[in-house]
């Protein structure tokens, strides 16, 4: 209804297009408009799962997670004689629509996004060997004055969903598949990796920082990977064993051994609960492989 709306006078017509740029923006359509009550359940999820540090034991919620990992990584910083050494990443990582499921990792600057594919592919996603690809968003300037004709073209731009997406594609996939993450990636930069452009999972990455050592020795690591959220069984309230792909289309799915043995819709549609969001979707059953 807000294009139907008329408004008097420039100031408050650049002031409605702004609000609805940031209410678009917020709402992503790039990758589909999501519910506001979604959003706010989101948000509320954020802390519902805690993570052990791998470093010192200790646990910590999600908000928590990347502070203490700063400083727990100088804490158990590890020497790499004998070699020059390079840089590592912070990397934290979540799934996009499904923030309870989140990770941190080090990744040397020397390793490639296709080891960080494989890593992602090994602790959440794989399950049929589908395509996947990272992307980054482009750098764009906006005018010092922006004025309403602008927010317009954005808005246009935004709805086009068909076309080509406001991200780098100036290398093919498989090129930066085989490039050293030090070739794009320093501290701030956030990016996006997708798993299976049928049933696609999309999962948010940043760069929390980086080190002149890693904090454990080897490659790329799990620093810390959230618990597994606590889902309940949907007739008895007891912990979910099993998701029942055909009811969690339309609500809750969860089941517990004993209700799942039970359940209508027959052994046939029940999966095993995976600590991952890729869980119900494509028959992904795990095996959940950390480096």
């Amino acid at each position: 209804m807000w294009l139907g709306v008329a408004f008097r006078g420039r100031d408050l017509h650049f002031c409605f297009l702004l609000s609805q740029f940031l209410l678009f923006r917020s709402l992503d359509l790039d990758f589909g408009l999501q519910t506001l009550d979604s959003r706010l359940n989101m948000a509320m999820n954020n802390e519902l799962t805690s993570a052990k540090c791998r470093l010192c034991d200790r646990t910590f919620g999600k908000r928590q997670m990347t502070k203490h990992l700063k400083a727990c990584w100088e804490h158990h910083t590890v020497a790499v004689p004998g070699q020059a050494t390079p840089r590592w990443f912070h990397l934290v990582v979540e799934a996009r629509y499904s923030p309870e499921y989140w990770m941190h990792l080090q990744a040397p600057a020397n390793c490639t996004f296709g080891d960080l594919d494989s890593l992602l592919r090994a602790v959440w996603l794989e399950c049929c060997d589908h395509l996947s690809a990272f992307e980054f968003p482009v750098r764009t300037r906006m005018p010092r004055r922006a004025t309403p004709e602008d927010f317009s073209a954005i808005f246009q731009a935004l709805a086009r969903r068909d076309q080509p997406s406001d991200w780098d594609d100036d290398e093919s996939d498989d090129a930066l598949m085989g490039k050293p993450l030090g070739s794009k990636l320093e501290p701030g930069v956030v990016f996006s990796h997708q798993y299976d452009f049928g049933s696609t999972t999309r999962l948010a990455l940043r760069v929390a920082g980086a080190h002149t050592a890693p904090a454990l020795p080897g490659g790329l690591k799990l620093l810390a990977r959230n618990e597994p959220p606590a889902i309940p069984c949907s007739v008895c309230a007891k912990p979910a064993t099993q998701l029942c792909l055909q009811c969690g289309e339309g609500g809750p799915g969860g089941l517990c051994d004993a209700c799942g043995g039970e359940h209508e819709c027959g052994e046939e549609m029940l999966m095993p609960l995976i600590n991952s969001p890729r869980t119900g979707v494509c028959g992904y059953c795990g095996p959940s492989v950390e480096p």
